[in-house]
């Protein structure tokens, strides 16, 4: 009674998440190009005047600098270490500490950054980056520059850095002499310097997240440069793929912002942000907090700020099924301090587990429509009419009990989970250079063959992992063809081994740690397959659904609609 063939159920789950990984993706990257491209035509104008200022703050250089001094001032704490200049007070370069680069080197999560204060002083605009602050005084958590001008106009720049904190505070404060001085503008342009080996998938992961309401963040395109313009900011955020530099501040009544990609790798993207200062007579002094930091989701989320955003763990269920099962789980395992390769196996086997009964009820529903397919095929060779064909082995399928979309809708369960998934590994900060087996870093790609030219859409390397996600999935499936017995078209074989070479184009450029997943989650519900396959008797099953023949069955609505189609049709 048993018969080879193909599991059109598995395949059809399969496709339908496949599409949705690809239509998350190209409709997030739509919706992005199509806001920024609408952005850019209402703030053309305004942003060419303000692009003009920028490039005066880049190339302009004071005279001072050929008689004074250039010194660097440097605060640091456990976890950064923040250079200051004392032309423009103005932050230089940050290096987070307890991080390095893909090639072991310190890792500078800020070089060569501009970060410009501009004042109305006597209706002419003054940058800091022009400016030569002389008067230094620096305590052990602390600095402040302090600048005079010739009409007595001061104003003091304050850094500090708390200990054990992510968190620098900067205080403007400012004191009118002879005339006026008013806060204009605060740009800040980052070069974001590579720090992960997958050069490609970093840029792909930078861009400028912002937000107005404290609890959540919209970014700026991924894939392509894009401006706009925000009124009343709660915080902007120049994001890398696994750090941030966050901007916040109640003074900013609004900011211009923009991404752009070089020709070269000489960097990875630059990041502008402009701030318009909210300026109030009575007020002298202007609080700003810049935060360089990881993004990690445990440590965002006690912000209370909305910082947690950063983090893509995906929209509405996929958001929830991270949010809510596979981040406390992954947490609690973290504390346990085992290698993140066990604490995914057991992640895998953990979720496999809560699948088992959906798994099952979808392997006995195939079994069944194996067991009826000897029926099914006489049916469809005594009646030609496709209506009339389907309308009896629906007959059939009521008569037993059977439901056809059984082997299918479980996989409604597992499609959130694999779809969160994608999403949640290759953002986790958790995973970066952490080795496992072969792989050295499984936060993106294990490497074990490197070209030294692209294939593509491949890439320039073999991905074992990714290798072996594919074999996983190829056993996997020619197994669960061999226990559902459906009938297989030719044109389905394709299917059948096109749909893994697929998989493994995507797979083999993405995180290690997720074709791992894929690969054990496979493995997992091949041994489900077996365990249950062990436990399904075909003769008691088909004299079971021979038995629901005899019992009575009231007709649905779908099938009296069916009839009556076919009488109608058997009339004309």
């Amino acid at each position: 009674m048993e018969q080879k063939g193909l599991d059109l159920n598995f395949f059809i789950g399969m496709f339908l998440i496949l599409g949705i990984i690809m239509w998350i993706n190209v409709s997030q990257v739509q919706n992005n190009l199509d806001t920024s491209t609408k952005q850019n035509e209402k703030i053309e104008n305004k942003l060419t005047v303000e692009s003009n200022q920028i490039n005066k703050i880049e190339e302009k250089k004071p005279d001072a600098r050929k008689t004074l001094p250039s010194v660097i001032y440097n605060l640091s704490n456990e976890f950064l270490s923040i250079d200051f200049s004392n032309y423009g007070a103005s932050i230089s370069q940050v290096e987070l500490k307890d991080f390095k680069t893909y090639n072991n080197k310190p890792l500078i999560i800020a070089k060569d950054l501009i970060f410009d204060f501009s004042f109305f002083i006597k209706d002419e605009i003054i940058n800091c980056s022009e400016l030569f602050f002389s008067d230094v005084d620096k305590q052990k958590n602390k600095i402040s520059f302090t600048y005079i001008d010739n009409y007595d106009n001061s104003v003091v720049f304050v850094y500090e850095l708390k200990p054990n904190s992510y968190s620098l505070d900067f205080n403007v404060l400012t004191k009118n002499g002879n005339t006026y001085i008013e806060p204009n503008k605060l740009t800040v342009i980052q070069n974001i310097q590579q720090q992960e080996k997958n050069l490609k998938n970093e840029r792909n992961n930078t861009t400028i997240n912002y937000s107005v309401n404290s609890s959540s963040s919209k970014q700026l395109s991924l894939m392509k440069d894009a401006t706009k313009s925000i009124e009343n900011p709660s915080w902007v955020a120049h994001k890398q793929q696994f750090f941030s530099t966050i901007i916040n501040s109640n003074n900013f009544r609004q900011v211009s912002i923009n991404t752009s990609t070089p020709e070269h790798n000489n960097y990875v993207k630059r990041l502008t942000s402009q701030f318009d200062i909210e300026f109030d007579n009575n007020k002298s002094s202007y609080f700003f907090n810049i935060m360089f930091i990881p993004n990690k989701y445990s440590l965002l989320s006690t912000f209370d700020s909305g910082y947690e955003s950063l983090v893509p763990l995906g929209k509405f269920v996929f958001g929830w099924v991270n949010k809510y099962l596979v981040i406390p789980m992954f947490n609690f395992l973290e504390k346990m301090n085992l290698n993140y390769g066990i604490i995914i196996l057991i992640i895998a086997f953990v979720i496999k587990l809560l699948l088992f009964i959906p798994t099952r009820s979808s392997y006995i529903s195939m079994a069944k429509m194996r067991v009826l397919k000897p029926e099914i095929d006489a049916i469809n060779e005594k009646i030609s009419d496709p209506l009339q064909k389907q309308q009896a082995q629906m007959n059939l399928y009521r008569k037993t009990g059977v439901n056809p979309l059984g082997g299918c809708l479980p996989l409604l369960f597992q499609m959130p989970i694999l779809i969160a998934l994608f999403r949640f590994f290759p953002a986790s900060i958790e995973l970066r250079q952490q080795p496992f087996l072969w792989a050295d870093d499984l936060s993106t790609y294990d490497s074990i063959l490197d070209f030294g030219f692209s294939i593509p859409l491949y890439g320039d390397h073999i991905s074992l992992f990714a290798l072996l996600m594919t074999g996983a999935t190829l056993l996997q499936m020619i197994y669960s063809n061999q226990l559902s017995g459906s009938s297989q078209m030719p044109q389905m074989k394709y299917v059948m081994y096109t749909m893994p070479v697929v998989f493994l184009f995507v797979m083999n450029n993405y995180s290690a740690a997720l074709s791992y997943y894929y690969f054990l989650a496979n493995l997992i519900t091949f041994a489900q397959q077996a365990i249950i396959r062990r436990g399904i008797d075909d003769e008691k099953l088909y004299a079971l659904l021979q038995a629901n023949k005899k019992k009575p069955v009231k007709k649905s609505k779908f099938q009296q609609k069916l009839e009556e189609i076919a009488k109608q049709n058997k009339k004309k």
